[in-house]
């Protein structure tokens, strides 16, 4: 994955922000399926090369996915209508085949902080111990909004 320039950073972003300079993001993901954290994961190591601090809420069937058991599942979501093994040599090719190699990369080029929600973990039986070391701490719902998204200057979610 090439990292984008600092130079880039403000054109790569000024169709999310008003301001010229983006200090902050929160991204709360619910969707489980590969693409859609591999797209997460993309934006996020896009904002940590731009130093913008990340703060990324797993939740629901995103929660799953960031299991040692299931993070590298090739679970396409329903809109690839292709087969999924030519889908996923192309992921490969284009070195996003190994989501935990990507995360680690991801947290690697910035402050990005990743949490995953402790209702979420209850409802789906899912322990600390379960979940990929690349997540900082479960973090209920309360405490992600209130000490991330609340100054966070935009939010996004998957």
């Amino acid at each position: 994955m090439q990292a984008l320039s600092n130079n880039r950073c403000n054109s790569v972003f000024s169709s999310v922000v008003e301001s010229n300079q983006m200090k902050k993001l929160a991204i709360i993901v619910s969707n489980g399926s590969f693409n859609n954290i591999e797209q997460v994961a993309t934006f996020a190591m896009a904002a940590a090369v731009c130093e913008i601090q990340v703060r990324i809420f797993f939740r629901d069937e995103a929660v799953l996915k960031m299991t040692k058991a299931h993070i590298n599942d090739f679970n396409l979501s329903s809109g690839y209508k292709e087969p999924a093994q030519e889908a996923f040599k192309r992921f490969q090719s284009a070195k996003v085949g190994d989501l935990q190699g990507l995360w680690q990369e991801v947290k690697r080029l910035g402050d990005v902080k990743l949490y995953a929600c402790t209702s979420s973990m209850f409802l789906c039986g899912v322990n600390k111990d379960a979940l990929v070391p690349e997540i900082d701490e479960p973090r209920g719902l309360t405490s992600f909004l209130l000490e991330e998204m609340n100054d966070a200057d935009k939010v996004l979610t998957f």
